[in-house]
């Protein structure tokens, strides 16, 4: 019987330079089961609120972060993150789910 591959939950923050991170939040959510399981009543996630700040401080830069999964483990993806760039984020636009998104303004010809 062939193994089944495991999608890895991630999430991504790239801009008009390239890909800032990439980081594995699958470890993240087993962390979370096993703290709730345990009572901890609050277990916070930085990642989104600390990646939005930062969006939101360049927004010349046209920031944008992405949710997805994928049977790529994540070295794997830090190598098509700077070998091809912009392949990876058409993916993870066509796959994932936008977390946020600095909208580039349309240009108007008077």
């Amino acid at each position: 019987m062939a193994k089944k591959k495991i999608n890895n939950a991630y999430m991504a923050y790239f801009d008009t330079l390239g890909f800032e991170w990439i980081f594995n939040i699958s470890d993240y959510e087993k962390k979370k089961f096993w703290a709730v399981i345990k009572g901890d009543e609050k277990v916070d996630f930085p990642i989104p609120r600390h990646a939005i700040l930062r969006a939101q401080a360049n927004p010349q830069r046209f920031p944008e972060i992405w949710a997805f999964e994928s049977e790529i483990s994540l070295k794997e993806l830090q190598i098509y993150s700077e070998e091809a760039p912009q392949a990876l984020a058409d993916a993870i636009r066509g796959c994932g789910q936008n977390v946020f998104k600095t909208h580039k303004n349309e240009s108007v010809i008077a």
